[in-house]
């Protein structure tokens, strides 16, 4: 039986999503990489602080957890694809606004990867296969639960290396997502506005 919700993502999304990068899409339509990345680094904080977070509502976060668990899937489902030659990555217009989805402030440096080498940055899918082959995708989601757990709590983790770890990994994560949803999907402030050009089409890429 056909599963239609993949990436378990009832509850915060529409249903019927079966494709990775429309999963990237619904993500960042949630919240912007910029918001992502803020929102992960405070929670990896309050978990080592032991401070509880407080900076939004406990069940908003309890939202953005099951949405980042729903990228993670979505990301795990695209492990072994190749994706498109991003060789010539070093040709694209030098500035930030492909990045940007034109959401919030409109600051596009906030939408820019931080946390991804350049290589990484000319093929955002060898993250998704490094990451997954160093800790499984059960791994991955029973971290960020952890780091939630403990920053809704007064409880912090012990052991600031595994924590920064996971930050880490997490923002690679996502930072690569984010460049092939802008790159490949219909994302990012460039592709926006030509879609709203008439005689544009819009393809997606395949997800293996």
């Amino acid at each position: 039986m056909k599963n239609n919700d993949p990436f378990c993502m009832t509850g915060w999304s529409r249903e019927g999503i079966t494709d990775s990068i429309e999963a990237f899409a619904e993500m960042f339509s949630y919240m912007d990489m910029g918001g992502w990345r803020r929102l992960i680094t405070k929670i990896a904080a309050h978990a080592l602080s032991g401070k509880v977070y407080r900076r939004r509502a406990p069940g908003d976060v309890l939202v953005d957890m099951k949405v980042i668990r729903s990228a993670l899937m979505a990301a795990h489902a695209l492990q072994d694809a190749a994706g498109e030659d991003m060789a010539a990555a070093t040709q694209e217009p030098c500035g930030p606004w492909p990045y940007g989805t034109g959401m919030g402030t409109g600051n596009h440096w906030d939408d820019f990867p931080r946390n991804i080498s350049f290589k990484e940055y000319s093929h955002p899918y060898i993250v998704f296969k490094k990451r997954f082959r160093k800790r499984s995708l059960s791994d991955w989601i029973n971290d960020w639960e952890q780091l939630v757990a403990a920053a809704l709590s007064s409880c912090n983790l012990d052991g600031e290396r595994p924590v920064l770890r996971t930050r880490t990994g997490l923002l690679k994560l996502l930072e690569a997502a984010h460049l092939i949803w802008t790159r490949e999907g219909g994302g990012g402030f460039g592709k926006q506005q030509a879609a709203r050009q008439p005689g544009q089409k819009h393809t997606t890429a395949p997800t293996s």
